[in-house]
């Protein structure tokens, strides 16, 4: 998405509240992550998730962490980080991670989750707003495609110590 960023497109808005995370819910964002890092075949395990967590709670200028959550109870969350680009003239906002409860999967918490990371990235005069997707992931794909974002087609190469 560039400077501008397009007008969302029409989305499902769930019946959720939509907050920013508090330490409180590292515990239960550890425990959804699970299932990413297993999904995704990771070497990272859920005590190194809650280290990034805690991190990013601690110091907001590297990324933010929403969740939604109906009645008290947190069904879903997004993981965003912030970088600075001068390919694109400045701050640039990276979807990293998304997970929405099986239970609620489908009613457009996604969604909704990312409309207001792109209401975030508006306000903050973020420059462009990204996320890689892993082969296959067709969920994600359908609500970036909602919410106004194009693919893009890059290689993405790696260094693992």
């Amino acid at each position: 998405m560039g400077p501008g960023f397009p007008k969302m497109r029409a989305a499902k808005i769930a019946p959720v509240q939509v907050r920013t995370a508090q330490t409180s819910d590292v515990p239960k964002l550890c425990g959804f992550v699970e299932e990413l890092l297993q999904r995704w075949s990771a070497a990272a395990t859920p005590q190194d998730a809650r280290r990034v967590y805690e991190q990013i709670l601690q110091s907001p200028n590297l990324g933010m962490i929403l969740v939604a959550e109906d009645k008290g109870e947190l069904c879903a969350f997004a993981y965003a980080s912030f970088e600075w680009r001068s390919e694109f003239g400045g701050e640039t906002m990276d979807l990293v991670e998304l997970f929405v409860h099986h239970s609620w999967r489908n009613q457009g918490v996604g969604q909704t989750l990312l409309n207001a990371l792109i209401a975030h990235a508006r306000q903050r005069g973020i420059r462009r707003f990204t996320c890689q997707v892993h082969p296959g992931n067709a969920a994600i794909e359908h609500a970036l495609e909602a919410c106004g974002f194009d693919p893009e087609r890059r290689t993405v190469w790696g260094l693992l110590r």
